[in-house]
């Protein structure tokens, strides 16, 4: 039996609790939650509430039974999102791909892509901490920009992924037009979480600004330094889609200290059409530590594309 106790709202050790939980929800069919005297227990053969046992034996009840563990697997979920901790996301994305194994649904996930690949596969969800705000994670522990996995040969573009999910975002903001849709990554010491995740939306004004009055300067397939207070560097592709373009690998090879130096890295790409028609994506980046003006992801991207 796996008993799950939560007596101390400042405990941080319970998420990890939550995760072995997880594991062994899967493995042995057997749960039990306490939260302010409400129990719910799940055995092998039968699911037991305060009053009442149902057999676990037909096809019919185990309909229910499934149900009801995706039921207590919310309940888990709500638990953790009470806890401040960097790895909050990870444990949600971990939720989300147990009840979609258990149910079919990537609930509390929008939307759960498997591959045989683990690095290939991911969720695209609403920010547990905005709900206004889209994000892509993968299903494998990748902490972030920083981490090797991305720049080698046959990684996943997260990037290409988050591209073709755009329509996850907010319907109203579909009606915007391609160009103006961006998508971004913080740098590790920017973010609050240390799971992988790239924000999708729109472009902020700021930013078509900033793209508007540098875009004499750049240079197509070529990293320019725009000699911003920030520090930004900018390139130009011609395509259609994010399908054979990686930003991640784009921006190790061409901004000057990038590759060595990932952790501090803030991405950003923007679909643009030029004057002549060509359809394309302007790829910003920076390095955070060589520049005393911050910036984020999140100053990049209008979750709810109000243009």
């Amino acid at each position: 039996m796996i008993v799950l106790g939560v007596t101390d709202a400042g405990n941080i050790g319970v998420q990890t609790a939550l995760v072995e939980f997880s594991i062994q929800f899967l493995r042995l069919g057997l749960f039990r939650v306490y939260r302010r005297g409400f129990k719910v227990g799940y055995y092998e053969n039968q699911i037991s509430g305060n009053d009442w046992i149902i057999s676990g034996n037909s096809t019919s009840r185990m309909k229910h039974r499934l149900t009801l563990l995706s039921i207590s697997l919310v309940i888990a979920v709500m638990i953790m999102s009470s806890f401040v901790s960097r790895s909050a996301l990870g444990l949600v994305v971990r939720a989300c791909e147990i009840n979609s194994t258990l149910t079919g649904s990537p609930y509390p996930c929008l939307k759960i892509v498997q591959s045989q690949d683990p690095m290939s596969s991911y969720v695209v969800l609403r920010e547990p901490a905005d709900k206004e705000r889209t994000i892509l994670a993968p299903l494998a522990d990748v902490p972030g920009i920083e981490d090797p996995r991305l720049l080698a040969a046959g990684a996943p573009n997260y990037f290409g992924e988050a591209w073709r999910e755009l329509s996850a975002i907010d319907p109203r903001a579909m009606k915007a037009s391609p160009q103006n849709f961006a998508l971004a990554i913080n740098a590790a010491s920017w973010r609050t979480q240390d799971r992988l995740h790239i924000h999708m939306g729109c472009e902020t004004p700021r930013f078509t600004a900033l793209l508007k009055s540098h875009a004499t300067e750049i240079e197509s397939g070529r990293f320019t330094n725009l000699k911003t207070k920030a520090g930004w560097w900018a390139t130009f592709h011609a395509a259609d889609d994010l399908t054979n373009l990686n930003p991640l690998k784009l921006v190790a090879d061409g901004v000057d200290g990038a590759r060595s130096n990932m952790e501090n890295v803030v991405v950003g790409v923007f679909g643009s059409i030029l004057p002549d028609g060509q359809h394309g994506f302007y790829i910003l980046a920076r390095i955070n530590e060589a520049h005393k003006s911050r910036g984020s992801a999140e100053d990049m991207i209008d979750p709810k594309c109000q243009l």
